[in-house]
């Protein structure tokens, strides 16, 4: 069986290549076989033996001959047709090519080719000149298109659109001529690829150009030559214009713009509205909205815009014109056949028909476009447009009946409609009435009685249906009509025809005193609308204020004609009377009652002021307000939740009436903050400073006062708040120097008890006073301390309600010192160990023994700054050292002042002071370098010339410890030191010392050589070479006579190692300084 299906296979492959070999054609034969068997039946081997014996009986190569498996996966069969055409591809192009040469050719010879055959009289027509170059460009541009050269396609649809519209082809077609709907038509395939070609390049701008450039063309022919644009023709080829673009748009694969690109990506935040302009656009280029390349959503809607026109146009054809061909006689189809232009669109009689016939549906062509529209509009995210483009769908709905849809298009979007809070009410209206005809229709009472009640705003007209004084009588019949089904009883209305406000008077209350609060009530309804009569309004609080409740008062004659009235309405408990009990959101308490006239006529505003006795403390807001209305055919509960109000107002009565102040500027009116009852026992403390300094004691007086009427048992807490990692601590006067004894460290606000001190004041009588005295210390680091002083008291009449006062106070310590130093090198007086010379140590005993090692000595200098804000007297500057690292030991002086009689320091002043160290190695071989960990140590106090500070704080003596880098002391290295003594026999005669030391243990040679200078003149080796043995030391000497007297001058010593190369800096000692170039010396003036 296989064997007969394959030789009818090689009959029919050999049979057409005959046929294509005779045509004459460039073909290029390839065969694709489809496999019938099943993934069970299918054999690879006998399949390809199969595939082989085809190939050489009907002379084809391997890559001609192609077997499509049979359980092929839709990706793989995509990627077969991918991989075919692209194996056809480079031939397709070369044949396409060669067309496109055969056609450039024929264009080039600039002739009109002989006809092939005589023209027919009414079928056809000769071409002139241009027309052929149409028709050639118009074959390059598709072959190019074929060949995926698009830029080119693009240059030969142009020149064929520019020579199609030039003074030899479209203008020289009578407008009455069949050939000039030809040419139109032409003109729109034309353009539709070169806005194509356009687009796919990438030229988002220009195609949009080119699509305005084709229609202003259009337009501007057909005024001149054609029918005009006054009909339903023209509003037809627009709609298709504008459709054509979409479609475009749709298949041009443009990212965010086009649906399959943003659907692939599979995020809806990709969507774009617009593309942006080209970055190669010039900024001279003046640039449009309408220019840049907008998504489908745009186009549509423009398309439907087009077919309303369109359908308005076609509503005005006459009824004789709206006769079927057949119906008339030949004369008047004769004469009628040049009245309308039926361009791309039906006759008249099918355009709008006579009643009972059928003919083009508008409706539904406008539907499907506007919700098309809508639906790209709605994935970018447009809310408005999206309502805009719904409340256009659902009022085509309604004209053609289909109210179903028509109300649920509306009905999702009334409560959340953007128009309300923008105030855009022309619509707000347009929509609301839709919607209320809509419910109608559908029965749906509770939306007719939603809609209705916004409608009756007074920002909202009446519709132009209904006369002003029938909109509220309709309304009535309205309701009563549909409340044959139940309305819901309660619905939260999104704007208000009715608005409440609650201001409290003041931001801040007390408990157990008045708290007086303002409900403000204001008809929004238009002057035509009945009065609007409240059952109830209830006022909720957040917080710790009781609900409001407030119920109409039938034995009060309504007042609906005043604009504004103000009343005070007294609050009561409530009684089993009440209908309902409301309790409060947060708390459960339950509301005070209040009866009062709650009538509002329409543009008036009712005032309530309304007073309450808070029982607890505590933050309380206003939750909502309630507006309650009881009819015999429905209940409507109105909840207003946004109390956020721009202008907050206090109305008050006048001699002239009720009049309003702007209230709350600074402050949410809305809110109130309920305070505990006020304490009338005074805290203070007279003693404090404004700056307190690091390490010092600090004593605070407490002076606590009763303002009471009567006496009460008092305890005082005294709080420290701070740095978590702060060591300061605080306790009582009395309690210092002893343990700190373990008091609640679980309510310590930063680490434990030393933070807190807790005191038993006991009962103190009325107007009496108690001093407390309070230590603050170990203020090690600046800082910002808070000081909670918290008084607790019961008064002995009302010993079961604590009362609570308190006493805040910041405390600044700052740092009274900052220095700086400098770690100076000093040459030591002492000799250096020598080799041949034994110390009667080395036999002694090991235990008495002491260090043998190297002695140096260094200066420390330093320079205090105060940064005090008052004067300090320094009792003493001590240099301390607090570790000593590399095995050695180390003797610090005492203190060598600038100048010793200034003890005070005044603020920003500095105190320059030096201290000698001497540091020696424990062993004289270690050659670790030593490190230096040393501090400063400040001893000072205040100057006690202020007569109301305690006598403690002006003997008190502060240490103050300010922190020194680190110094490390090289062991190993040689070095070079410099000293200068001036001569006591020849004034101006300096003699210069250079000492090199080598504490190494290795022999170290130095080349010296002194460089001349016109500032002195130098006896001495001009270049010398000292060897030095291993830890010895050796002094070169200079006697230096100045040129010129008071004046630094600088000898230059050049000292370099041999062996390593290496130059040795020159260190200066006392009396001396140094810079970038070396030592300098001082040279005293002549006496």
């Amino acid at each position: 069986m296989s064997s007969l299906r394959d030789n009818q296979l090689k009959i029919e492959i050999n049979g057409l290549k005959k046929e294509w070999s005779v045509s004459g054609y460039k073909t290029r034969f390839v065969v694709v076989l489809l496999s019938e068997e099943s993934t069970f039946g299918y054999n690879k081997e006998e399949t390809e033996e199969r595939i082989t014996s085809i190939r050489r009986a009907t002379s084809l190569d391997q890559k001609s001959v192609l077997l499509l498996p049979p359980d092929a996966t839709s990706a793989e069969l995509i990627e077969f047709t991918r991989s075919l055409l692209t194996m056809l591809q480079p031939l397709v192009v070369e044949y396409y090519r060669d067309l496109s040469k055969h056609a450039r050719r024929k264009r080039n010879r600039g002739t009109v080719p002989p006809p092939t055959a005589p023209p027919t009289s009414g079928t056809s027509q000769t071409l002139s000149l241009q027309g052929w170059n149409v028709r050639y460009e118009i074959k390059l541009g598709i072959f190019a298109e074929f060949r995926q050269e698009i830029d080119a396609a693009l240059r030969n649809y142009e020149s064929a659109y520019e020579t199609l519209f030039g003074q030899d082809v479209f203008e020289n077609i009578a407008g009455w001529s069949p050939r000039f709907n030809d040419a139109r038509l032409l003109s729109d395939a034309l353009a539709i690829r070169i806005i194509r070609c356009l687009l796919w390049t990438g030229q988002t701008r220009t195609a949009v150009r080119s699509w305005v450039n084709h229609r202003a063309r259009c337009r501007d022919i057909i005024n001149r030559r054609g029918k005009g644009t006054r009909n339903y023709g023209w509003e037809a080829w627009e709609a298709r214009w504008s459709m054509a673009m979409a479609q475009l748009i749709r298949q041009a694969n443009i990212p965010g713009i086009s649906d399959n690109t943003s659907s692939q990506q599979g995020d809806e935040d990709q969507y774009m509205i617009f593309v942006p302009p080209e970055k190669t656009t010039p900024l001279s280029d003046a640039l449009c909205p309408w220019e840049l390349l907008h998504h489908e959503g745009y186009w549509l809607y423009r398309s439907a815009k087009h077919a309303m026109t369109r359908r308005i146009l076609a509503e005005q054809i006459p009824d004789e014109d709206r006769i079927p061909p057949g119906q008339l006689p030949a004369s008047q189809i004769a004469n009628k056949s040049y009245m309308y232009d039926t361009y791309l669109a039906p006759e008249p009689y099918i355009e709008a028909p006579q009643p009972g016939s059928t003919g083009f549906n508008h409706s539904q062509q406008i539907l499907d476009t506007l919700r098309a529209a809508l639906e790209q509009f709605a994935r970018r995210k447009q809310v408005r447009k999206t309502e805009s483009l719904s409340l256009e769908i659902a009022e085509e709905c309604m004209r053609v009946g289909l109210w179903i849809e028509a109300y649920e298009t509306l009905r999702p979007l009334w409560p959340t409609l953007t128009w309300r809070q923008a105030g855009w009410w022309p619509l707000m209206e347009k929509f609301g009435w839709a919607l209320r005809e809509c419910a109608l229709h559908m029965q749906d009472s509770e939306m007719v009685l939603r809609v209705d009640w916004e409608l009756m705003n007074r920002d909202l007209k009446p519709s132009v249906a209904l006369k002003a004084e029938d909109v509220i009588s309709s309304r009535k019949c309205s309701l009563g009509y549909c409340c044959l089904v139940p309305a819901s009883p309660y619905l939260t209305m999104p704007l208000a025809t009715v608005t409440a406000t609650f201001v409290f008077e003041k931001s801040e209350g007390n408990v157990g005193e008045p708290l007086m609060g303002q409900l403000t009530i204001t008809s929004l309804s238009q002057r035509s609308s009945d009065p609007i009569r409240l059952s109830e309004v209830k006022v909720v609080f957040e917080g710790c204020l009781r609900p409001l409740k407030l119920q109409s008062d039938q034995n009060v004659t309504a007042d609906i004609t005043t604009p504004c009235t103000m009343s005070s309405l007294k609050l009561r408990e409530p009684t089993s009377a009440d209908s309902t009990t409301l309790l409060s959101p947060s708390n459960g308490l339950t509301a005070l009652v209040g009866m009062g006239d709650l009538t509002i006529g329409p543009t008036q505003t009712k005032v309530f002021n309304l007073t309450s006795v808070p029982r607890e403390a505590g933050d309380s807001r206003v939750a909502s307000i309630t507006l309650l209305i009881e009819d015999e055919r429905f209940d409507l509960a109105c909840a207003i939740t946004d109390l956020t109000q721009r202008d907050s107002v206090w109305w008050q009565q006048t001699t002239s009436g009720v009049a309003r102040k702007r209230v709350g500027k600074d402050r949410d009116t809305c809110r109130c903050k309920i305070m505990p009852k006020p304490p009338k026992i005074r805290i203070s403390t007279p003693n404090i400073r404004e700056t307190y300094y690091t390490n010092e004691r600090v004593v605070l007086e407490l002076d606590i006062y009763n303002e009471e009427d009567e006496a009460a048992d008092v305890s005082a807490e005294v709080r420290l708040f701070g740095h978590p990692d702060s060591a300061a601590q605080i306790l009582w006067l009395d309690e210092e120097g002893e343990a700190i004894s373990p008091r609640s460290q679980d309510s310590s606000p930063i680490q434990g008890a030393r933070h807190v001190a807790k005191r038993s004041i006991g009962i103190m009588d009325r107007s009496s006073r108690q001093q407390l005295m309070l230590v603050l210390t170990d203020t090690l680091e600046p800082s910002t301390h808070e000081l909670q002083i918290t008084c607790v008291y019961n008064l002995l009449s009302d010993f079961q309600t604590p009362i609570i006062a308190t006493h805040r106070l910041a405390l600044s310590i700052v740092r009274p010192f900052e220095a700086n130093y400098d770690f100076l090198p000093r040459l030591h007086p002492e000799p250096w160990p020598d080799f041949f010379i034994i110390d009667d140590d080395l036999v002694g005993d090991e235990t008495l023994s002491k260090p043998r090692g190297l002695r140096q000595r260094w200066c420390l200098n330093s320079k205090v700054v105060s940064f005090a804000l008052e004067p300090l007297v320094i009792e003493r500057i001590t240099l301390v050292l607090l570790s000593l690292g590399g095995g050695a030991v180390c003797d610090i002086g005492s203190e060598i002042v600038a100048d010793p009689h200034a003890l005070e320091i005044r603020p920003e002043e500095l105190r320059e002071s030096t201290f000698i160290l001497e540091v020696q190695k424990l062993v004289l071989g270690d050659r670790r370098p030593t490190a230096l960990n040393l501090a400063l140590e400040i001893q000072w106090r205040r100057i006690g010339t202020d007569a109301a500070a305690s006598t403690a704080d002006s003997a008190n003596v502060t240490t103050t410890t300010l922190p020194i880098p680190r110094f490390v002391i090289p062991a190993g290295e040689p070095r070079v030191l410099a000293s200068a003594l001036n001569s006591e026999a020849i004034p101006g005669l300096i003699h210069l010392d250079y000492t090199l030391e080598n504490p190494s243990m290795h022999f170290l040679t130095f080349n010296l050589a002194m460089e001349a200078s016109e500032q002195f003149a130098f006896s001495g080796p001009k270049t010398a070479v000292v060897q030095l043995v291993p830890l010895s030391r050796h002094t070169v000497r200079y006697n230096l006579l100045a040129s010129k007297r008071g004046l630094w001058i600088q000898p230059q010593l050049n000292v370099v190692d041999t062996y390593f190369n290496k130059a040795l800096r020159v260190q200066p000692t006392e009396d001396m300084r140094s810079d970038k170039k070396g030592i300098l010396i001082w040279v005293d003036a002549d006496d």
